[in-house]
């Protein structure tokens, strides 16, 4: 009966033992927190409050009047990367990334981008249900120069 206890007493040491080393392989930046907070889901806590979520879309018009969504596959990017370099800055207006934008877009086109609108809902889930607020629209136009 003792030896069992040892045996498991001892299972549980090398257990706890073994949370120390993605700590101490860890070759970046020093981590000082508890191992498992390396995965971005447990890192970044959140206040509590209201859930939301937000749905986002960029319509682009083209020289023709015709009128397509502006996608990640269509820039050439990750969806991050597309949400991180033009969605999020455009949504705060950044007018010059909306011309670097709608260059990048009409290389080697038939039928240029000469518009490039946003369009987008928040949702938030409160009390009462879901809330829905529509999303500032933002316009941006191309210069001359960039329909080339």
């Amino acid at each position: 009966m003792r030896d069992t206890k040892v045996w498991i007493s001892a299972l549980i040491l090398l257990i706890l033992g073994l949370h120390a080393v993605p700590v101490l392989s860890y070759q970046g930046m020093r981590q000082t927190r508890w191992p498992f907070l390396t995965w971005a889901m447990y890192a970044k806590a959140y206040p509590p409050g209201p859930i939301q979520t937000m749905n986002r879309f960029l319509i682009g018009t083209t020289l023709r009047g015709q009128k397509e969504e502006v996608t990640p596959r269509l820039v050439g990017l990750t969806k991050p990367s597309f949400r991180n370099m033009y969605i999020n800055p455009l949504y705060r207006g950044d007018s010059a990334l909306a011309g670097e934008l709608i260059s990048r877009l009409n290389r080697g086109r038939d039928d240029p981008f000469v518009e490039l609108r946003t369009i987008g809902t928040r949702y938030a889930i409160a009390d009462t249900g879901v809330v829905t607020e529509q999303l500032p629209v933002f316009v941006y136009r191309a210069e001359p120069s960039a329909m080339r």
